[in-house]
């Protein structure tokens, strides 16, 4: 309880300083993020405000030194370090994607998943399909940065059920299942609940920049694939479904019309109903939260244990066809609107 206490104060008093400082800085040295043809905002907004989430996971470090995986600390610096940069410089998108995958690499390398498989060709095939699938989920995260409210109460959403998850998970036998620390999940909500104060308003005063929405995605991805791993539910997969169904089917879509995944647009559904349907940033941000909240609490609540595996692919299926449906319907609307024109 000390500790606990003691982390989560300095988290308080280290982030709120940091965020201050830094909102100082930006102004000072101009560092905002200017409107253009492809941006959600109208005005200059400061960006970059994702350096207090590498702060407060520098304050974890300090009091909890061991905890982490060497490997996922070296990928986390080694994105958040050439994302800062980005987002105080334009760098090429294909060196991004290179570290991008480099760090993802990195991380993946010492996830147990000879656990399911032995050494050997599966192990391999499964690795790299974790590597594919975390550089997607970066990228992904990414692309929300640019609505208000939207990464950020994404993001207090799924690592409030991690931490749930982590404290009252059991196995068959009634043993304790924990995937994580959770005083880190409560180290890294800290930041998030302070950059909402500034994002999460009709008017956000800063954006959490490529530092952040990189940074929290390569986070939120490593206790992920944790959960994946210790549980065997692949089910949990519907923690991130909202996003992800919306996520996944633009980027095929976009795969489609050959067109540059990396590049910002304005095609994910959720920026249609903002430039299209002319819906508030906090309308649109809080709908998705609100479905994605009802989602995570069937989630939750009905699956106490690990499933069969048919259960566990019943649900996701079930689940994804709805969205699926859902996404089309709306897409199919905005296409016919914009032919009416």
């Amino acid at each position: 309880m000390e500790l606990s206490l003691t982390l989560f104060f300095s988290m308080i008093s280290g982030c709120s300083i940091g965020a201050y400082l830094f909102m100082k800085l930006a102004h000072r040295y101009g560092l905002h993020d200017h409107p253009n043809g492809r941006s959600s905002h109208r005005q200059p907004t400061v960006t970059g405000m994702g350096i207090i989430l590498v702060l407060a996971f520098i304050i974890y470090l300090f009091w909890q030194p061991f905890e982490l995986s060497g490997l996922f600390v070296l990928g986390f610096f080694l994105l958040t370090s050439i994302s800062f940069l980005d987002d105080l410089f334009f760098l090429k998108h294909s060196f991004r994607l290179a570290v991008q995958v480099l760090a993802v690499s990195i991380m993946v390398s010492q996830l147990p998943f000879q656990s399911f498989q032995s050494y050997g060709p599966e192990a391999i095939a499964l690795g790299i399909a974790a590597i594919i699938f975390g550089v997607g989920v970066l990228n992904a995260y990414n692309f929300m940065d640019g609505i208000n409210g939207m990464l950020t109460l994404h993001c207090i959403l799924v690592l409030s059920s991690f931490l749930y998850l982590n404290e009252t998970l059991v196995g068959q036998q009634g043993q304790a299942l924990h995937f994580t620390n959770s005083h880190f999940l409560i180290a890294i909500l800290v930041p998030l609940g302070i950059f909402g104060a500034f994002n999460i308003r009709t008017r956000a005063l800063a954006f959490i920049g490529d530092v952040g929405s990189i940074g929290i995605a390569f986070i939120i991805l490593y206790l992920m694939y944790n959960l994946l791993l210790t549980t065997g539910n692949y089910a949990y997969l519907l923690l991130f479904s909202v996003f992800g169904a919306d996520a996944g089917l633009t980027v095929v879509y976009k795969l489609i019309l050959r067109e540059n995944i990396f590049v910002p647009h304005r095609d994910f559904l959720f920026k249609r109903l903002v430039h299209l349907r002319k819906w508030p940033h906090l309308t649109v941000s809080f709908i998705y939260f609100g479905v994605q909240m009802v989602i995570n609490t069937v989630v939750i609540l009905a699956l106490p244990k690990t499933p069969k595996l048919s259960t566990q692919m019943s649900m996701l299926f079930i689940v994804m066809v709805a969205l699926v449906a859902v996404y089309i319907a709306m897409q199919s609307t905005f296409r016919r609107s914009k032919s009416a024109e």
